[in-house]
């Protein structure tokens, strides 16, 4: 007798990581009792079918939450699967471990996340051989448009396989929109397992048979909410370089919630002018019928327009444009020793470039958006409590604009939201945990927060929430930019916490109103002694804004004034630094 298993929708409103959690524990669920009680009560289980480890490396929480998902899941269907973050390794015994399961993103210039550089010096420190007798496979996350694509899930994946573990199954990369692909992984996983199959178990699955699971309307990264734009203001004052804008959006009517330190995620459109122009390059009267990014049949121009990046030129593109026009210099560009001349023939080109240069590539519609990667979310760091604005999301946005290559050239999410949304108009947006940038569930403890330019966004979400909440830790920002007269950013917001006691210190560096640039990381180091003081006291140490120079250039500060306020050689501030980590005391949110 077949037994149809309850499953939860794509319409439910849970991430995918929770919904594929929550289905695989209906799994096991209904799995026991279909096998006669093996498993009795919810969570209580007669025998396990083995251990697995899962490792995640993570720097948004998305390699976090696939991993606790699918930790869950297996769990859920009879295996003990403990989840931890590389940050932990030292808690995980990988010569008494049979099957380890690890998930990575990469960062920076192909670098590992933040939780996960110790775990990747340990390995590195390994023996050769050492781990002949595990198993192991990885599931790499990545983006496409940098060269780097993957780096740090193919470095583990070599590096496990140096140490002598066997590959269980071979390793998956995953672009941003990395459901799909890891779904795929981890079914060749539980496949490699031994897990039965949900089709398997129940014989049959019908779609009529899903779970309702509450009224609220469920809005994804596959399904976004068209949120209006309510605000749209500059923060820089007359004559300011920049132009930043705050954004206030609405989500009444969602049921969409979130938590201060997650981020939001806007589907934007390319610019109108762009997309013309490209059209035009191509010979395409805009009118073609082409797939669009979901394989439904629309105009080229409206597919321009909403589904496919026409900016940056991926690989695939150009490496169509080097075969078609026989351009040997960028053919040899794309292979692996022309890492470094790509990168800086690409600076400040886009696919407009690619097409002007060649002209008469002989592209049909359908063969030119198929070399095109898909338009993908851009996330910002939300800036706003919602205990301060219910039902509301705001952000903090640069407005990219610059010239190169005799070209004005445009931020394809900050111009989409400056210039073409218009108050009133719909914003398709969703909303994401950042597990990895949290405040302290202890509301008594200091909170430090360095975040200059746009990286103010998340501390004053971070101030509204520990006001609303009558929060008795201490919090003291250090914020910094070009100049006081026109880009200090929530000025009058920052100066009123600060006097109504919200704020209690506040350390500003503008960089070019005196002849020497001043950046935080020099505010830092004059506030040395006070800052080890605090961090000796268990104070919260984040850190948001640039990754490739500001967060390095935060992180070595810090790392000095340990040394210097704590008597510390270089090696025990290391230490320090990585028990801080551990502890989840110090926080990056950086890009």
């Amino acid at each position: 007798m077949s037994l149809t298993i309850p499953t939860i929708p794509e319409s439910a409103p849970f991430s995918e990581a929770q919904r594929h959690w929550l289905n695989g524990y209906l799994v096991g669920l209904f799995a026991a009792e279909a096998k006669g009680g093996e498993q009795g009560a919810v969570g209580v289980e007669s025998e396990k079918r083995g251990r697995v480890v899962l490792m995640y490396g993570s720097q948004s929480g998305n390699a976090q939450g696939l991993c606790e998902g699918f930790g869950e899941t297996l769990e859920a269907t009879g295996w003990e699967a403990p989840v931890f973050g590389m940050e932990d390794h030292e808690e995980v015994d990988l010569a008494a471990e049979e099957l380890v399961l690890l998930v990575s993103s990469t960062w920076g210039d192909g670098d590992p996340p933040d939780n996960a550089v110790a775990f990747w010096k340990r390995l590195g420190e390994a023996e050769a051989g050492s781990l002949g007798h595990l198993k192991y496979s990885v599931l790499a996350l990545g983006d496409t448009n940098y060269a780097d694509f993957c780096e740090m899930g193919k470095r583990f994946d070599a590096r496990m396989a140096e140490l002598g573990a066997e590959r269980m199954v071979d390793r998956v990369d995953c672009d941003v929109d990395f459901e799909d692909a890891a779904e795929v992984w981890m079914n060749e996983v539980t496949g490699a397992m031994g897990v039965e199959s949900q089709e398997e178990v129940t014989g049959a699955v019908a779609a009529g048979d899903d779970v309702a699971v509450g009224a609220a309307p469920a809005y994804s990264k596959k399904r976004p909410f068209g949120a209006a734009l309510l605000v749209n203001r500059c923060l820089n004052g007359a004559g300011s370089e920049r132009d930043t804008r705050h954004f206030e959006i609405g989500l009444a009517g969602s049921g969409l919630s979130y938590e201060v330190g997650d981020v939001l995620g806007v589907y934007p459109e390319n610019c109108p002018d762009l997309v013309e122009e490209v059209l035009g390059a191509l010979g395409f009267d805009g009118e073609e019928a082409v797939p669009d990014a979901d394989g439904e049949e629309v105009s080229i121009r409206m597919a321009l327009r909403r589904s496919y990046g026409i900016t940056v030129p991926g690989t695939k593109f150009m490496a169509a444009v080097a075969e078609r026009s026989g351009d040997g210099e960028l053919a040899g560009m794309l292979e692996p020793e022309g890492k470094d001349a790509l990168a800086s023939f690409l600076w400040g080109r886009e696919v407009i470039d690619l097409l002007f240069a060649h002209a008469g590539l002989g592209f049909s519609a359908g063969e030119f958006v198929a070399l095109l990667g898909k338009l993908n979310p851009r996330l910002y760091s939300i800036a706003s409590s919602p205990k301060a604005h219910p039902e509301e999301v705001h952000l903090t946005v640069a407005t990219v604009t610059y010239e190169s290559h005799g070209r004005a050239r445009k931020g394809v999410c900050s111009t989409y939201l400056a210039e073409r949304v218009g108050e009133g108009g719909a914003v398709p947006v969703f909303l994401q945990g950042a597990k990895h940038f949290k405040l302290p569930e202890d509301m008594g403890r200091r909170v430090i927060m360095v975040g200059p330019g746009t990286g103010i966004a998340p501390f004053r979400a971070f101030l509204e929430e520990r006001r609303e909440t009558g929060a008795s830790g201490e919090n003291w920002l250090f914020f910094g930019n070009p100049h006081a007269g026109t880009d200090f950013l929530y000025r009058e917001e920052l100066e009123a916490m600060r006097d109504g006691g919200a704020l209690h210190r506040l350390d500003t560096a503008w960089s070019r109103d005196q002849g020497e640039k001043v950046y935080v990381q020099h505010r830092m180091r004059e506030r040395g002694a006070e800052l080890w003081g605090w961090l000796e006291e268990g104070a919260h140490f984040y850190v948001c804004g640039d990754a490739k120079r500001m967060a390095k250039d935060v992180d070595e500060a810090l790392r000095g004034l340990i040394e210097e306020h704590g008597g510390k050689s270089g090696d025990e501030a290391e230490g320090y630094v990585a028990t801080m980590k551990k502890e989840k005391r110090y926080q990056r949110d950086v890009y």
